[in-house]
C-alpha cells in the first residue's frame, strides 16, 4: 500500500505542478467549485503519501480538474493516476463525460521487459543529455545482446515526449509493403491499392514528415528497404536495432554499439532477479557463468530463470555449458554460448513445454497469440496460457502487444530444429503412391479397356482407396487438433468424414454395379453416399470460418460486398453451366432433386470456403495459409467433378474421364488433410 501511495504522490504533486496551481490552497479553492471542500491539510496528505483517496468520485473529479487545466491530457495518464491509488481503470461511461479533452495515442510497443537492469549510462545519455529528435538511434550487437529490450525500455520511458505516437514494427524479409500500409492507415490514408513499394514509401514519408512521432525499426537488417521507412522530419525519432554495423545511410545517426554486460553488471543483473534467493557468497562462481556465456543478456536471463527454479547447485552450471552438441558446430563463435543457454533451459522442460516451446518456432513472424497455439497442440486455450506464462517465467518467451507472445529470433532457431515430421512424410509419400497407381491404371484401360470391361468396372469400384487412406488419417489428424472438443478439430473431422461418404458412394456403387448388375446408376441408392458429403463439407467449412474468426456479421462495406458477390457467382457459374437449358422431368423428382442439389449444395460450401480464405487472418498467422488453399481446391474439384458426371451422366462408363476427375478430387482432400497433419508438433529425442 505504502509503494502505491507513493505513486499516487508523485502523480498528485506532478499534475498539480503541471495544472499551474503554486499552492495547495489554489487547487483547494478550485476544487471547491466543484463541490468538494477540504482542509488544506488533506491536500498536504495526498502530496506527502500518508494518504490516499478512497472514494473514486473525489479521484475522477481531481482528473477533470487537471483535465480542464491540461495537466492530463491522454486517456494513460488519467488511468494511470486512478491506477495509483488501486482503483483501476476509467470505465467507457465514465470517460463520456470528457471525450473531446482526452486522447489516447498510438502506443504499439511490446510490454516492459522485467528485470531490465544495466544500460542505466545509455538510457540516461538518450533521455537527459542527448536531443534526439531528426536523429536515428542505431542500436546494434550481436545476437542476445539486448537490443530489442533496450529499444523497448526506451520507447516506454520517452513516449510522453511523441504527440503522434509510438510505432514499433519488426521488420521480416517481406514485410515491409504491410509496415507502410499499417503507417498509413494509423493516420487516415488507405494504400490498400497502391502496389508499388516506392509510391507508398513516399506516400508514408509525407506522412511522417510532419509528425511527432517516435519509429522502432526491430531487426533493420531482415531489410535493404527498411531504412527508407525512416521520416525526413525533425520532429520525429527513429531507432533502428540490428546485428549488423553497417547500415547507416545518411542522416544524423547516434551510434550504440551495444556490449555484452561487464563483470559489475553480470553481479547486478543476478541480484536483480535472484533477489532474496541471490548468493552472495557465490559470487565468482556466477561471475565463471557469466563468462562461459560471454556475459551474453539473453544468455544471462535463461540462466537465472534455471537458477530461480531449479533445485541444482550453482557449482553444477558450468559444467552443464561445456557439454557438447553437436548443434552448435556449425553456429558462429560468439553465439555457441548463448545456443548453449538456450540448450540447458531447453533440456530441463517438461515434454508438454517443449511441446508449446517449439510450435512457437513456426510462425512466419516473432509474434503469435496463445489461441494459435491451442490449436497446433490441441489444447484448451486456458491450459496454454498456464503454460507460456511458465516459459515467460523462463524467459524462453515474452509478453508482445496486447494479447499476444513473441520469441527471441535466437530461441525460435535453436527449438525450430527440433520439430520432427517423418510420420507424415510417410503418409504423404504413401498417398502420392496410391495416386500414381491409380492414374497407371486409369491410362491403361484408356488403352485396352472398353466401355463395360472388368477392368473399368473394378478400376471405378476401388480408386475410393485414396479417399478412405485420407479419411482414416483425416480423423487422427483432426483429433491431434483437439478432436470435437476444437472448431477446428471438428472442422477436420467432418471433412474426413465427407470422405468417407464418397467411399461409401463407392461401395454401393460397386454392389450395384458388379454384384446386382443394376443398370441405372444414376439416381440410384450410392447417391446416398455422394451427396451426403454435401452437408458434411458445408458444415466443415462453416466450423473452419468460425475458427479462422470469421464473423457472420461482418462489418465492412467492402466485406458485405464480397461475401454476397462470391455465392451469386457460385450461383451463376451453376447456371451458366447446368440450369440454363435444363428440362425439368417431374416424373423422376428424386433426379431433379440431386440435379439441382449437387450444384447448388456445393456452390454453398466454396462460396463459404472463398469467403473464409479471403478474410480469414489465419488461426497460425500464416501458416495455414497454403493448407487452407489446398482445402478450397479440394472442394472446387468435387464441384466439377460432380458437375460433369450430372451434365454426362447419360453418356458415363465406368473408368472414363470423370472418374479421373473424382480421383484427383479425393487425392486433393487427402493430401490436404494429411498436410495439416504434418503442422502437429512431434518433438525430437534430441
Amino acid at each position: 500500500m505504502v509503494q502505491d501511495a507513493n505513486h499516487f504522490h508523485a502523480l498528485f504533486r506532478k499534475y498539480r505542478l503541471k495544472a499551474e496551481f503554486s499552492t495547495l490552497s489554489e487547487l483547494s479553492e478550485a476544487f471547491a467549485q466543484k463541490g468538494f471542500i477540504y482542509e488544506d491539510s488533506i491536500y498536504s496528505h495526498w502530496q506527502k503519501g500518508t494518504r490516499v483517496p478512497q472514494s473514486r468520485g473525489i479521484l475522477l473529479k481531481l482528473i477533470e480538474l487537471f483535465i480542464e487545466r491540461q495537466a492530463i491530457t491522454t486517456i494513460d495518464q488519467a488511468n494511470a493516476f486512478l491506477s495509483s491509488a488501486n482503483q483501476g481503470y476509467l470505465s467507457e461511461k465514465e470517460l463520456d463525460h470528457f471525450p473531446a479533452k482526452l486522447s489516447n495515442p498510438i502506443f504499439q510497443v511490446p510490454n516492459e521487459i522485467s528485470n531490465f537492469s544495466s544500460r542505466e549510462n545509455i538510457i540516461n545519455n538518450l533521455i537527459t543529455k542527448q536531443d534526439i529528435l531528426g536523429k536515428v538511434i542505431f542500436i546494434h550487437g550481436l545476437a542476445g545482446v539486448g537490443k530489442t529490450t533496450l529499444a523497448i525500455q526506451l520507447s516506454h520511458l520517452l513516449k510522453d515526449r511523441f504527440t503522434d505516437g509510438v510505432l514499433w514494427y519488426k521488420i521480416e524479409k517481406d514485410n515491409l509493403m504491410d509496415i507502410l500500409l499499417s503507417i498509413a492507415r494509423m493516420y487516415g490514408e488507405n494504400l490498400t491499392s497502391i502496389h508499388d513499394k516506392q509510391v507508398r514509401i513516399t506516400i508514408v514519408r509525407s506522412l511522417l514528415a510532419s509528425k511527432n512521432v517516435l519509429l522502432v525499426l526491430d531487426g533493420a537488417e531482415a531489410s535493404e528497404s527498411a531504412q527508407s521507412l525512416i521520416p525526413n522530419s525533425r520532429f520525429s525519432t527513429t531507432i533502428l536495432t540490428s546485428q549488423k554495423d553497417n547500415l547507416k545511410t545518411t542522416g544524423s545517426y547516434i551510434d550504440i554499439a551495444l556490449q555484452p554486460f561487464s563483470n559489475e553488471e553480470v553481479i547486478a543483473f543476478f541480484k536483480e532477479v535472484l533477489k532474496d534467493k541471490y548468493p552472495k557468497q557465490k559470487e565468482d562462481i556466477l561471475l565463471k557463468i557469466g563468462k562461459r556465456v560471454g556475459n551474453v543478456p539473453l544468455a544471462l536471463q535463461l540462466i537465472a530463470r534455471q537458477l530461480l527454479q531449479s533445485e541444482q547447485y550453482l557449482i553444477d552450471f558450468p559444467s552443464l555449458l561445456d557439454q557438447k552438441n553437436p548443434f552448435f558446430e556449425d553456429l558462429y563463435h560468439e553465439e555457441k554460448n548463448l545456443y548453449g543457454a538456450i540448450g540447458i533451459s531447453y533440456k530441463n522442460l517438461d515434454p508438454s513445454k517443449k511441446s508449446i516451446l517449439v510450435s512457437t518456432s513456426i510462425f512466419k513472424g516473432k509474434d503469435f497469440s496463445a489461441k494459435s497455439i491451442a490449436y497446433i497442440n490441441g489444447l484448451s486455450v486456458p491450459a496454454t496460457t498456464k503454460i507460456l506464462q511458465d516459459l515467460i517465467d523462463l524467459s524462453l518467451i515474452e509478453h508482445s502487444t496486447k494479447s499476444r507472445f513473441r520469441i527471441h529470433p535466437a530461441i525460435q532457431e535453436f527449438v525450430r530444429n527440433k520439430l520432427d515430421y517423418p510420420r507424415s512424410s510417410r503418409l504423404l509419400k504413401t498417398v502420392f503412391i496410391l495416386f500414381g497407381t491409380f492414374v497407371i491404371w486409369w491410362i491403361y484401360v484408356q488403352f485396352f479397356g472398353y466401355k463395360n470391361s472388368l477392368d473399368n468396372r473394378v478400376f471405378t469400384s476401388i480408386y475410393c482407396l485414396v479417399a478412405l487412406y485420407g479419411g482414416v488419417y483425416g480423423i487422427q489428424t483432426s483429433y491431434r487438433w483437439g478432436g470435437l472438443k476444437t472448431l477446428f478439430g471438428r472442422s477436420i473431422f467432418m471433412f474426413s468424414v465427407g470422405l468417407f461418404m464418397q467411399v461409401l458412394g463407392q461401395i454401393l456403387y460397386m454392389s450395384l454395379d458388379l454384384f446386382l448388375h443394376y443398370k441405372n446408376l444414376y439416381p440410384a441408392l450410392d447417391d446416398i453416399g455422394f451427396f451426403g458429403a454435401i452437408p458434411l463439407y458445408t458444415y466443415g467449412v462453416l466450423l473452419l470460418a468460425k475458427s479462422s474468426g470469421i464473423k457472420v456479421n461482418v462489418h465492412s462495406f467492402q466485406k458485405r460486398i464480397i461475401a454476397l458477390i462470391i455465392p451469386m457467382i457460385m450461383l451463376a457459374i451453376a447456371y451458366l453451366l447446368f440450369f440454363k437449358d435444363y428440362n425439368f422431368d417431374f416424373k423422376n423428382p428424386i433426379k431433379t432433386f440431386l440435379d439441382f442439389g449437387y450444384p447448388l449444395g456445393e456452390s454453398i460450401y466454396i462460396s463459404i470456403a472463398l469467403i473464409t480464405f479471403i478474410f480469414s487472418r489465419s488461426i497460425l498467422d500464416g501458416i495455414m495459409q497454403s493448407r487452407a488453399l489446398l482445402i478450397l481446391v479440394a472442394l472446387v474439384a468435387q464441384f466439377i467433378a460432380d458437375y460433369v458426371f450430372i451434365y454426362t451422366a447419360d453418356s458415363y462408363y465406368p473408368g472414363n474421364y470423370v472418374d479421373l476427375l473424382y480421383l484427383i478430387a479425393y487425392f486433393i482432400m487427402s493430401v490436404a488433410l494429411i498436410n495439416l497433419k504434418s503442422i502437429r508438433v512431434n518433438i525430437k529425442n534430441t
